[in-house]
């Protein structure tokens, strides 16, 4: 194994492209199956109850494994829980792409979900873990975002392309077979994790994993059926009543315990516990301007999906170029007042669709709307992103990460559920001058409603989040300054041993 590990020396500049192509790879996925639903649904038989769990099986999935997934990393190595969900997602997007019937799918798409759940945590500790506080953090988070806003249009035109040539199924082969490149050159660029020590190995804390998994999946499986089959429905309410007695036991269990799967000291910093609930409300803003700005193409101007996605084409590719010119200016500034502009530019984008019909030029709203969102985008996750990981230990970035990520699950459906009230209750009844001009009412005052959670978002930032410096290079720790908790402590020591024997990208 020694020559492996002198491979991987040689090779580790290339690990920060690598785990960034985990979240390419989900944020692909996530894109083309939605553009794919139609044809999906016709070829399968799915009925319309059974519709919206070609996305939400996926979804629940993912967003309840991310804090075990996360911990596990952090306790066994983050190159093998990344490289297991590689492998996992690879061989169940196969089985999707095979699918002969609704319930295969739906499960298929479930465990793929699982797979999904064990990357992208662990891309981002290893990011963390590997850069130190600074520049090269900030450089090497904004590579990681570059691919996400990369994965957005790749997914979407890519999923226009296989449809309407060689088929749906094929959005998931391409996947199976990227991921699967992905395990092979993770194995080889990305070094071990692991202490190569005679310590204690570490134990799972079972009733603690269980419990979070049920509760985060009781709660998300609530939000996404609620506005379907009503938020005080049979079917749902006691999945919600579920998932809240499964957190109340997770609380209880992980105060008892002595390894237990969320150290209560990550709450200890404001700064992150501020970030984790910014995040939350960013990503349903997020989720509200794309969908509503999808329904306005769709519904209102009557563009066929291939257009709608060419109409976000400058949104994601000016995306790719607003993340990499942040990572190099991010360095030399504050971050509140950064964030705090982000909000009023996604608040500006969102004010401005709003007031599109079905006669407004695209160059005339709907242009400068996206371009300015792009702007807000950058400015609110980036920062933010990088103001959760900045005081958390080596040794729980996983778990840093995964509850980070998992903000932004719950963030999502939560938007799209409480806006698609609002549309739904205030669209016209069809007696206007057109079907497009009454369906532009009730999403006029959705993206109103996403104006509101801007601004509660700018107020909590403005109240919550420090006045900060200019992110600087981390200085090394003397004893003195030395953590007397030992939270700087890390159980992925081993990354450490390679920081002189190569440079990493920026």
């Amino acid at each position: 194994m020694e020559h492996i590990e002198k491979l991987r020396i040689s090779l580790r500049p290339f690990m920060l492209y690598v785990v960034s192509m985990a979240q390419f790879l989900d944020i692909v996925n996530g894109a083309s199956v939605s553009v794919a639903i139609i044809p999906i649904s016709k070829d399968l038989h799915f009925s319309v109850a059974m519709l919206p769990w070609i996305l939400n099986a996926y979804t629940i999935t993912f967003a309840g494994l991310l804090l075990f997934s996360g911990r596990m990393g952090d306790l066994f190595g983050h190159r093998r829980i990344l490289m297991f969900g590689l492998f996992w997602f690879a061989s169940w997007s196969l089985v999707v792409s095979f699918s002969k019937s609704p319930i295969m799918f739906i499960i298929a798409r479930a465990l793929q979900g699982v797979g999904a759940a064990c990357t992208v945590p662990t891309a981002m500790a290893l990011i963390a873990i590997n850069y130190p506080p600074g520049p090269e953090r900030t450089k090497a988070f904004s590579v990681f975002a570059a691919f996400g806003g990369l994965g957005a249009v790749v997914g979407t035109l890519m999923a226009g392309g296989l449809i309407g040539s060689i088929g749906w199924a094929w959005i998931f082969r391409v996947s199976s077979i990227t991921a699967y490149i992905l395990l092979v050159l993770a194995f080889f660029v990305i070094p071990s994790t692991l202490k190569k020590t005679g310590a204690e190995r570490p134990r799972i804390d079972f009733m603690g994993s269980i419990a979070s998994v049920l509760a985060v999946t009781g709660i998300v499986y609530y939000i996404i059926m609620g506005t379907e089959d009503g938020w005080a429905s049979a079917k749902t309410l006691p999945v919600l009543f579920a998932g809240l007695i499964c957190l109340g036991v997770f609380i209880y269990v992980e105060s008892k315990v002595e390894q237990p799967i969320m150290p209560f000291r990550v709450w200890k910093s404001s700064l992150f516990t501020a970030s984790v609930v910014i995040a939350f409300v960013l990503m349903a803003m997020m989720q509200g301007i794309i969908f509503y700005v999808n329904m306005i193409f769709q519904e209102v101007y009557g563009w066929s999906a291939i257009k709608t996605a060419v109409g976000f084409l400058v949104h994601a590719l000016l995306a790719i170029v607003v993340f990499a010119t942040l990572g190099r200016t991010i360095p030399r500034l504050s971050l509140k007042p950064l964030i705090l502009a982000g909000f009023v530019f996604r608040c500006a984008s969102a004010l401005m669709f709003a007031f599109v019909t079905e006669n407004t030029s695209y160059w005339r709203l709907p242009f400068p709307a996206l371009i300015i969102h792009v702007f807000g985008l950058g400015f609110t996750m980036l920062p933010v992103q990088i103001t959760a990981v900045r005081d958390a230990a080596n040794k729980d970035q996983g778990l840093v990460g995964a509850i980070f990520n998992t903000g932004l699950q719950l963030g999502a459906p939560f938007g799209i559920a409480i806006l698609n009230v609002i549309s739904i209750s205030t669209k016209g009844q069809g007696e206007g001058p057109s079907v497009a001009a009454e369906l532009m009412k009730g999403y006029k005052n959705a993206l109103f409603g996403v104006v509101a959670f801007g601004v509660f978002g700018f107020i909590l930032t403005a109240i919550v989040l420090p006045w900060d410096k200019p992110v600087r290079p981390a200085k090394p720790a003397t004893p003195e300054t030395k953590d007397p908790e030992g939270m700087q402590e890390s159980v992925v020591t081993e990354e450490m041993e390679f920081e002189q024997e190569a440079k990493l990208p920026l």
